[in-house]
């Protein structure tokens, strides 16, 4: 499936703040659901098996093997969040991207020239919202051309 250059992915922040937003919320969701889950993993560990596992290991072995769990759990959240946070600005690309080429269409739209046609990527998220607006716009056309 090869793209026509020209509608190639030039840049990743188109509309930042919309994206940078996003990006936050989806970081913060991960985090708190990857902190919930460790908790989670935490104590039904530390209850189910803490009791078990102190009769097999040494005190200080135990609180060992929690500690080293712990950092592990930590280290792979601080490489996981770099990793979302260029997922989410990817992802996001395909909501803000067309926005600024929507926007241009609308505006020429609004003054009268009724030749726009907006085309998107195919995995660009408002697509449907192009095609209304071509409908809307060839529509128009034909409206102008009857009077």
């Amino acid at each position: 499936m090869v793209q026509n250059a020209r509608y190639r992915r030039k840049q990743y922040f188109v509309e930042r703040g919309l994206q940078l937003r996003f990006a936050r919320f989806v970081i913060l969701f991960v985090f708190l659901a990857s902190l919930a889950t460790g908790l989670l993993v935490f104590y039904t560990s530390y209850f189910m098996l803490g009791e078990k596992l102190a009769d097999v290991y040494p005190q200080g072995r135990l609180i060992t093997i929690f500690k080293t769990v712990h950092i592990a759990l930590l280290v792979d959240l601080v490489v996981m969040v770099p990793i979302i946070f260029y997922g989410s600005i990817v992802f996001s690309h395909r909501i803000a991207g067309p926005l600024p080429k929507i926007y241009r269409t609308l505006r020429e739209i609004g003054q009268g020239n009724f030749d726009q046609k907006l085309q998107l990527r195919r995995t660009d998220e408002l697509r449907e919202l192009a095609d209304v607006i071509n409908e809307m716009t060839s529509k128009l056309k034909e409206r102008d051309a009857a009077k």
